[in-house]
Order: C-alpha cells, then sequence, then structure tokens
C-alpha cells in the first residue's frame, strides 16, 4: 500500500503526521510524495482562517484528481469544525482530532476489500535525509477564546502529556539521530496546569519539564514552540536557570502591539505586560531572539491603531515578525464585528508591517556578524551548507572541499564565525566559515 501526506496549519499538525507517517512505516507502507500516484491520500487539515479552510478543500480535491480511484483522507481541525463536508464523493473518510492516534487502524479497515492498484509508473526516487529536528507534541486544547479564532471549540479541553511519556519519546527520537527537539502544543504556556496527567505527583511545569529533558544524553538543544507572554516569570526563569541546552529563542505570541486591538482580540496581556516579558528574558539572556506573529486589519483597527502596532514592533526589537492579514473566520466574535477592514487597506498594511520585520531581522542578525556561533546542518547548498543557530537564524556555511568531496555532513553542529549578513532567495542569512 503506498500512502501520501499533506500537513497544512501549526507545528502540532506536522507533529500529528509525523506520528502517523511513522505508523505507517512501521507496518511497512511505503509512503510516497503527494505528488504522486498512492493508495491512500491523507490531509490534516487547518480552519484557524478562512484561507485555510479553503486551502484544506482545495489539496482535497488535488488528492482526487491525482487518482480518483485512492482512499481520500480528511483529518485535523478542518474536519473537527463540522459543518464544513466536501461535495460527496470528494472525501472518503472522516477523522476528528481526537481518532488521529486511530487513523491507520482506521484506514487499513476502510481500505479492505479494496484492490491494490496496479501501476507501472515508476516511483520517484527521493534524496534520503537524515534528521535535524524533530516536533514533539506535548500538549493540546486551548480555553483562551481569542475573539479571532475557533481552535478553542475544535481542539478540545487542556490537555498535558504525561512527563515520563515525554521523556521516553525524546530518548527514542535521539535513539534515531534527532539532535534538535522542538516541544509544540495548541497552548504550550499551559503544560502541565490540567488534564490528562493521570500521577498528580507528575503535574510539572513547562520549566520543570525542560529541567528534566536537560538531562537527556544525545540532545543537543530544545526549542520552544509558540509561548504566551504570561509564562515568562521569574519563577519559569529560576526553573530554566540551569539548562544549557535551551535554546536563546522564544516566539511569544503578539498578534498586534496595541493595546485597545489586544481588547478587543481578548488578548489576556496589554504591551507593557507583553514588553515586561521581554525585558525579563534578555536580562536572563541578553542575546536571546524574541519572534512573534503580527495580525494586521483586525475589525476596528484604526490606522493609529496599526502605527502603534509598528512602534511596538520596532520598540521590542523582534529578531523575526509572521505579518498575516486578518481573515474571516465564521463562528468567532470577530466574524460578527461590522467593522470589517477592507482587503485594500489590510492588503497596504501587511506590505508595511512586512519590510518594518525585514528590516527588524536584517538588524538584530547583522549583531552577530564578527562573532562565532554553533550552527546545526540541514541541508547542502552551492558553496557548503545552509543551517540555524541556536537563535534561529537563517545561515549559509561555506565549505572548502577535498577532493571534490564535503568534509561536512547533514546534522552535525559546527562552530562558525559570521563574516556578513546577506540576503537570498527572499530570506535573510547569516553567512560564515567553520573556525
Amino acid at each position: 500500500m503506498r500512502v501520501a501526506l499533506y500537513t497544512l496549519g501549526c507545528k502540532v499538525n506536522s507533529y500529528e503526521t509525523d506520528k502517523i507517517r511513522e505508523t505507517f512505516q512501521s507496518e511497512g507502507v511505503v509512503i510516497v510524495p503527494f505528488t504522486e500516484l498512492a493508495d491512500v491520500y491523507i490531509v490534516n487539515t487547518c480552519t484557524v482562517t478562512q484561507m485555510a479552510a479553503k486551502k484544506s478543500r482545495q489539496i482535497l480535491h488535488r488528492a482526487r484528481r491525482l487518482n480518483p480511484e485512492a482512499l481520500i483522507v480528511a483529518t485535523g481541525c478542518f474536519v473537527q469544525a463540522g459543518g464544513e463536508k466536501m461535495p460527496e464523493g470528494a472525501v472518503d473518510l472522516y477523522i476528528n482530532n481526537m481518532d488521529k492516534p486511530r487513523l491507520v487502524q482506521m484506514v487499513n479497515e476502510a481500505m479492505k476489500g479494496r484492490k491494490e492498484l496496479e501501476t507501472a509508473i515508476r516511483l520517484r526516487k527521493e534524496e534520503v535525509r537524515g534528521h535535524t529536528r524533530a516536533f514533539l507534541k506535548i500538549q493540546d486544547g486551548c480555553r483562551q477564546y481569542c475573539s479571532y479564532c475557533i481552535i478553542p471549540h475544535v481542539r478540545g479541553p487542556l490537555r498535558s502529556k504525561d512527563p515520563q511519556d515525554v521523556l521516553e519519546e525524546v530518548r527514542h527520537l535521539t535513539s534515531q539521530g534527532y539532535k534538535e527537539l522542538v516541544l509544540t502544543g495548541i497552548h504550550l504556556s499551559s503544560y502541565g496546569r490540567q488534564g490528562t496527567l493521570t500521577d498528580p505527583n507528575d503535574r510539572i511545569t513547562l520549566g520543570q519539564l525542560i529541567q528534566r529533558l536537560n538531562e537527556v544524553e544525545g540532545l543537543e538543544r530544545i526549542r520552544l514552540g509558540s509561548l504566551e507572554p504570561g509564562l515568562i516569570t521569574e519563577e519559569y526563569l529560576e526553573e530554566i536557570a540551569q539548562s544549557n541546552k535551551l535554546c536563546p529563542h522564544y516566539h511569544l505570541s503578539l498578534q498586534s502591539g496595541c493595546a485597545k486591538t489586544l481588547r478587543t482580540m481578548n488578548r489576556r496581556y496589554t504591551p507593557d505586560e507583553y514588553a515586561q516579558a521581554v525585558e525579563r528574558l534578555r536580562r536572563f539572556r541578553p542575546e536571546t531572539a524574541i519572534t512573534t506573529d503580527l495580525i494586521v486589519g483586525f475589525p476596528g483597527e484604526t490606522e493609529d491603531d496599526f502605527e502603534e502596532s509598528l512602534a511596538f514592533l520596532r520598540q521590542i526589537g523582534f529578531a523575526q515578525v509572521h505579518v498575516f492579514k486578518y481573515s474571516k473566520r465564521e463562528g468567532t466574535a470577530a466574524a460578527r464585528r461590522m467593522d470589517q477592514i477592507s482587503e485594500e487597506v489590510k492588503h497596504a498594511r501587511s506590505e508595511r508591517a512586512i519590510q518594518a520585520a525585514e528590516e527588524l531581522s536584517w538588524e538584530f542578525a547583522s549583531r552577530f556578524i564578527g562573532g562565532v556561533r554553533e550552527v546545526l546542518l540541514e541541508k547542502t547548498w552551492e558553496q557548503g551548507w545552509e543551517g540555524y543557530t541556536d537563535h534561529y537564524i537563517r545561515t549559509l556555511v561555506e565549505e572548502e572541499k577535498t577532493s571534490g568531496q564535503r568534509m561536512l555532513s547533514e546534522n552535525q553542529i559546527v562552530s562558525v564565525r559570521f563574516q556578513n549578513c546577506v540576503r537570498q532567495d527572499g530570506e535573510i542569512y547569516l553567512k560564515g566559515v567553520i573556525t
């Protein structure tokens, strides 16, 4: 049986897709690229915005076109939201988030009685790559109920993975060669507060979990997914003080730098409180990279509100800002508001915010020119290797070949002296040489 998988949305979805892939492979199933002929196409969908829901529908239609006889499986938040079923015959099997652990079993059952496809199409040979970074979901569910977000309604209550299960999975990942671990969750900051931790003695905080992970042999880096600024307390900083593997990179969710807009979004902090969290992190480790997300064109956002957000971006000095135009999501409070912003205004604000974000990224990366930092090598480029610093700055590493052969390898951590900052393929990179 040949299975193709496609993931939309967040890192939690990516983690869940990886687990599905591993389970299929353990049963001898061949995983093929989504562009090729397969017996089963599985789309792990997203519905956080109307655009994400539209993309989910498009990918499912694409799967049907690729092979009209295949089993088309839709799972994820697009399915969980309900009322968004595809036209009859477009999807064969719908699997909600709660049933994802049983997805492989459900697919196998659905395939019983189906004749295996016979084809003479030669599968495209894929470059076999090693592993460098693994995503591990340790938390699910959200109860924040931001006014623009449908996720609390489709992901269910807060649930945390037992710390012993986390440790066991991390040891397995490191035994497979992964050197960097990214902890993810729908609301990662709430890890350990509520949910499925069965033993009251195991109800630990995220900071305490990081302490335990720091002792895992073979694990070189611990990176955190998206967090709320409220997590960054003095108590948390004390908990992680002894961790020498935790990357100095925090993706702190912002969405707006305007106090009024944050209130209408039902976010649980003010710009001042956000700035205080950043100040604590930089007092703890001055070189910490702060990345974030920004929504522009939220209902009721005036030009002054937008300017306030831009000023706040510059005040914080973000290492990277992901800019999103507000997209209505039916079923949310924000979608019912009458003061929606026109697409033209949202586009104009998005362009300005992206320009400001690029300037900030360049400024942050440039600080490290002349310095030395460790880089985890991930893939090759013409003159060497591409990888990431612990700050999550893209880096191009020049390599001199010996007799035409590369001496470095993927998944290797090397010390790099940064010589300059460059733009390549629309991205900002530090560029350097091995020390």
